[in-house]
């Protein structure tokens, strides 16, 4: 019985001890591996060095040319870096300069003096209230992201107060930096931008001030009595002409566009008044033909008194509920 008991108490104590010296053994290799795995993380972030930072900075002294049917612009513009080991090797992404001067240069610091002409794509849906943007875009010709990032001089950047477009308005400078995409690799990308608006006023007396005076040529037809219908349909045609000529003319300083501007939802409210117009005399004219004199000059009065609802109803047509499917 003794014997059995003692047995008992061995064999206890040799399978705590198993227990004990395998729980030891599972511990130290999870210690030996999560130690390797540290080293081998931290010796990967030690073998791969942080990018090079460089700061950019663009003055803009003059914008000399908007040219809105090539989709081009000319700027003259200071560029400088401010960087620790060496100048990058840059480039301009949308163009090319026609002229470029080194001005200074010392240790960590390098500016150029600069005259290009940059391709922009416009925005022509608010013609002829558009708003448009001007970009210079920047890039390092060999030095992807892992080497080199571009970082904008916002304290000195900007844009002269004697800067100059002729019929723009200069109205906001912004700046942005960002991770631009190429197969393969990624390079930092510096953007200036310089916006620009219509000036109001002369952009109104230029574009509307003459179509505003056709329409109302066109609608003096209704000054003129019913039964002489054919000098009202002539009136309706030619200003109708005139309108389609002076649309072309005015949209000939943009290139050919896929969607219709703000000027070309206007001209279409005002064809469908000039075909309104044109509809009531020509429904008067069958109506005097009848001898149906007095139902004749009745539909003549009650479709004037129509005029400033239907002109209304046609503006906010076209240029506010059709919008955003023309």
């Amino acid at each position: 019985m003794k014997a059995s008991i003692l047995i008992s108490k061995s064999l206890k104590t040799y399978y705590k001890e198993r227990l004990n010296y395998m729980t030891r053994k599972k511990f130290l290799i999870l210690t030996i591996i999560m130690i390797t795995t540290l080293t081998y993380t931290m010796g990967q972030a030690c073998a791969a060095p942080l990018p090079s930072k460089v700061k950019a900075g663009v003055w803009i002294t003059s914008i000399d040319k908007v040219d809105l049917a090539a989709g081009t612009y000319s700027i003259d513009f200071y560029l400088w870096f401010i960087y620790d080991d060496a100048p990058p090797n840059f480039e301009f992404i949308n163009g090319a300069p026609t002229r470029i001067e080194k001005t200074v240069e010392r240790e960590g610091y390098v500016e150029y003096r600069v005259k290009a002409t940059f391709v922009q794509q416009y925005d022509f849906k608010n013609f002829p209230f558009d708003t448009q943007n001007l970009d210079i875009m920047i890039e390092d010709k060999t030095q992807n992201i892992t080497s080199l990032e571009l970082i904008p001089d916002s304290e000195q950047s900007g844009l002269d107060s004697q800067a100059y477009v002729v019929g723009w308005q200069p109205k906001e400078f912004t700046y942005q930096s960002y991770v631009h995409e190429y197969p393969g690799e990624n390079y930092s990308r510096l953007v200036f931008t310089v916006s620009i608006q219509r000036e109001i006023f002369p952009v109104f007396m230029k574009n509307f001030v003459p179509i505003t005076l056709i329409t109302l040529i066109s609608l003096l037809s209704f000054a003129v009595s019913i039964q002489n219908y054919s000098q009202r349909i002539s009136i309706g045609i030619t200003t109708l002409f005139s309108a389609v000529a002076y649309h072309l003319a005015t949209l000939g300083s943009l290139p050919p566009l896929s969607y219709l501007t703000l000027f070309d939802r206007v001209m279409l409210a005002i064809y469908s008044l000039f075909l309104y117009n044109i509809g009531v005399s020509v429904q008067g004219m069958r109506l005097v033909d009848k001898k149906q004199i007095d139902k004749a000059i009745s539909f003549e009065d009650k479709a004037q008194k129509l005029l400033p609802v239907v002109t209304l109803f046609l503006i906010i047509l076209y240029t506010v509920l059709l919008a955003p499917f023309i």
